[in-house]
């Protein structure tokens, strides 16, 4: 009996389980969050009744072919975002996190269950979850790179292969000020040692106007040198630089979080789709590179895979058959 288990319901694990369905293969997803889609995640506030939102993650998809392809797929939950250089990305609708949850529509999706080890037994898995044991012959992994040694172990022939991707942190703050705010930009790059992306959200198609809403993201190495400080701390920085920049006095602010992506960014891609040791595989946008795209690329072809290789299962079984009649 064929039983895929995917780890991680981000936008690899989504695109591997979309394309494993349309062949017919029995497939399963887990994810240790209480939502689906990884980075390209959205927070949600209430602020005196309002309800905002924030695309503290992934923040937009670019305007290239692949993009355009993914985009397609979910074409009733994105719009354009037009910037204020005459430009434009492809967002979710209303939030980022539409898009995901668009493309997971009918996969067979498991939440709130973290995988904590998995080792072989016999011919199949045995996945050891918080909610209790499973088993499956086939298994997919799309967390981050690092995160594979805590699953599998440290000397796991997917983790040696993976060993050589790096992922970087990334702090992201989320700030709402009152509507009518002074706001000169919509968009701004390399701000200042610290700020690396700040992005007006509410100007994005379908996002509530109720406030003004900012996402500003720290620079790879200031985010690597805070990660574990403080957050109240490291908010209140942030926030400072934000006010600044935008020269916005602070008592106009509404609502601030905060929101540490331990591995939010790629910086050193494997170069390769996926690793696969037997009939294990693991992937995700650090293998391929840092666009969204990239990981479902690599969900794509880790699917592509595991069909080859149920294919030559069911072939060796079939000529073994053969030669025992």
């Amino acid at each position: 009996m064929i039983d895929i288990v995917i780890i991680g319901a981000g936008m690899s694990g989504i695109a591997c389980a979309r394309a494993l369905r349309i062949a017919g293969a029995p497939v399963r997803l887990i994810d240790k969050g209480r939502g689906i889609g990884g980075r390209m995640a959205t927070r949600r506030a209430a602020v005196s009744g309002n309800s905002i939102t924030f695309d503290h993650g992934a923040q937009y998809l670019d305007q290239t072919e692949d993009a355009a392809s993914i985009a397609a797929l979910g074409q009733e939950v994105v719009d354009r975002w037009s910037l204020a250089d005459g430009t434009s990305r492809i967002v979710g609708v209303p939030t980022m996190a539409a898009l995901p949850k668009a493309l997971a529509n009918g996969l067979n999706i498991t939440l709130n269950t973290r995988v904590r080890t998995l080792r072989t037994c016999g011919d199949l898995y045995e996945i050891e979850t918080d909610a209790g044991r499973m088993t499956a012959s086939h298994v997919v992994i799309t967390v981050p790179a690092p995160q594979l040694a805590s699953i599998l172990g440290e000397t796991n022939a997917i983790v040696q292969q993976a060993s050589s991707a790096v992922m970087l942190p990334c702090l992201t703050l989320m700030a709402a000020f009152i509507p009518d705010t002074p706001a000169s930009f919509v968009t701004k790059r390399d701000v200042n040692p610290v700020l690396s992306w700040i992005a007006q959200n509410n100007t994005k198609p379908g996002r509530s106007k109720a406030y003004q809403t900012w996402v500003a993201q720290a620079h790879p190495d200031w985010s690597t040198t805070n990660i574990d400080v403080d957050r109240s701390e490291i908010k209140a920085q942030m926030l400072d630089l934000l006010c600044s920049e935008l020269g916005v006095h602070p008592t106009k602010l509404c609502y601030a979080d905060l929101q540490g992506w331990r591995y939010g960014l790629v910086e050193k891609p494997l170069g390769k789709s996926f690793v696969k040791h037997g009939t294990l595989w693991a992937g995700g946008d650090w293998c391929c590179g840092t666009k969204v795209q990239d990981a479902w690329q690599s969900g794509t072809d880790i699917a592509t895979n595991v069909l080859r290789t149920l294919e030559l299962s069911s072939s060796l079984r079939s000529e073994v058959a053969i030669q025992r009649w």
